[in-house]
């Protein structure tokens, strides 16, 4: 036999060792598997040794030993970190996505796809498996019925497509296992709501999408509930307890208000957001509540409860003129982190000129931290500051209000600390319109149950009477 024609056996051995790790989606086990193939070929040396023939060469043995050993490695090596990075970018063994248009003129293809078209509404009649839609006609409403678009392809894909649309409604959909749930790119005036999306990026606003309503949607997935930018959105009363980020956006005249978050990091503004609003959200557990960052200012950040944060309840980095009101923030490692350059430099924005007033900061760590350095912002508006449950002064006039300033540092007083807490409000996750019918039809139900059973019992009731009744006249 060629000694040589060991070698191929065993580079196909660590082929095949590779590749049974990287497609079982375990590239931990493929330590596993590269030293199995290591083993394999040191015994097949062995083996090859212990069959030497008389007179020959052992310098030349050892180099042939060397080179097979080598390669084995090698190829295992190669092989198996070619097939973990192409299932990790899912290009193998994923079967082709159906591709469904709602094309301009109304119709549907492929036309044998379970949606059914009456006028300019689109019904889902069932689950559609491993497609995607694509939207290009305006004025329309996909309604899914509670039924399910799914995708095989987790990282890649996204399950409805709006590009330059407007005026389509979304509803009542559950989207999953897409890279993007639904995308509105450079689009207007639609809505999405009632809706359960788990992807890894749930809602998707690019290129000058604005006048968008996403409303009372469920938003799940290890990466974010709505990103993007735009003006003059609106997200409002979704439930967003089960995404790791939930709303980062670099945006302008958008209001995020009475949303539900239990997540790392729940609010971020950035890259010069201006004169946006956030309110009446509650945010619990997790990093960070709302971050303006990035030269973002004039924004209104009222109404919001927010616990139990490790890192902060409100961090404003780099940004300036932002208004922070009636919010309650309990129980974080800090209340309010206010973040400026490392090294003072004209290029880059201070955070400071935002004003405080009528927060609660309640048993923080630290109701106010500074990163590197103070700069100067207001912590009252001229007549009323915050509550701060560690003040220690006293009202010697009964108007709720100290005579005495809370001192936070040099640059930094609340002039009129407040003795009381500020009410503010709590928000509860939204429930979707259609499981809220579902759940009033069962009271319903119950009750007229109830009502029949207590009929039948009276009727019965009454029947026994009249027969004591004709058995006492007999």
């Amino acid at each position: 036999m060629n000694k040589y024609a060991l070698i191929l056996p065993l580079v196909i051995l660590s082929f095949f060792f590779g590749y049974f790790a990287s497609s079982s989606k375990m590239e931990h086990f493929y330590t596993i598997a590269t030293v199995t193939a290591v083993l394999v070929a040191i015994a097949g040396c062995l083996l090859f040794l212990k069959r030497q023939k008389v007179g020959e060469d052992k310098s030349k043995r050892k180099r042939f030993l060397a080179t097979a050993f080598t390669s084995v490695l090698l190829c295992s090596v190669i092989i198996g970190v070619l097939f973990v990075n192409l299932v990790g970018a899912n290009m193998i063994f994923i079967p082709p996505i159906l591709h469904i248009y709602i094309n301009s003129d109304g119709s549907i293809e492929p036309s044998t796809v379970p949606i059914q078209r009456v006028g300019n509404v689109y019904t889902f009649m069932s689950d559609l498996t491993n497609s995607t839609i694509t939207v290009q006609r305006d004025n329309i409403v996909i309604d899914g019925r509670g039924f399910t678009i799914s995708s095989e392809d987790v990282r890649s894909h996204t399950g409805i497509v709006l590009l330059h649309r407007s005026n389509v409604t979304i509803k009542n959909v559950c989207i999953n296992q897409f890279g993007i749930g639904i995308v509105l790119h450079n689009s207007s005036s639609n809505i999405i709501t009632g809706n359960r999306i788990n992807s890894t990026n749930c809602v998707y606003l690019l290129i000058f999408s604005s006048h968008n309503q996403i409303t009372e949607n469920r938003m799940l997935g290890d990466g974010y509930g709505v990103r993007g930018d735009g003006a003059f959105n609106n997200v409002t009363g979704n439930d967003f307890t089960a995404t790791q980020y939930s709303v980062e956006m670099s945006c302008n005249n958008t209001i995020i208000s009475q949303n539900y978050f239990e997540n790392d990091r729940s609010i971020r503004l950035g890259d010069r957001s201006h004169y946006n609003i956030i309110t009446e959200n509650t945010m619990v557990g997790g990093l960070y509540g709302v971050i303006l960052s990035g030269s973002s200012s004039n924004n209104l950040v009222s109404g919001n409860n927010i616990t139990s944060k490790t890192e902060c309840g409100i961090k404003i980095e780099g940004s300036f003129d932002n208004t922070v009101y009636e919010n309650h923030l309990a129980n974080n490692k800090i209340g309010v982190y206010i973040v400026n350059p490392q090294v003072p430099d004209s290029r880059f924005p201070y955070s400071t000129n935002n004003t405080f007033y009528h927060n609660n900061f309640v048993v923080n760590t630290e109701n106010v931290d500074f990163a590197w350095w103070s700069t100067s912002n207001f912590w009252d508006n001229g007549e009323e500051g915050n509550y701060w449950s560690n003040y220690t002064g006293v009202d010697l006039n009964g108007d709720s209000i100290s005579e005495t300033p809370y001192v936070i540092d040099d640059n930094n007083t609340d002039r009129y600390p407040l003795m009381t807490p500020v009410d503010t409000p709590e928000v509860l996750p939204e429930v979707p319109s259609w499981i809220a019918m579902l759940l009033v039809l069962a009271v319903l139900t119950v009750a007229v149950t109830i009502y029949k059973q207590r009929l039948i019992k009276l009727r019965n009731k009454k029947r026994m009477s009249c027969k004591h009744e004709l058995l006492e006249r007999k």
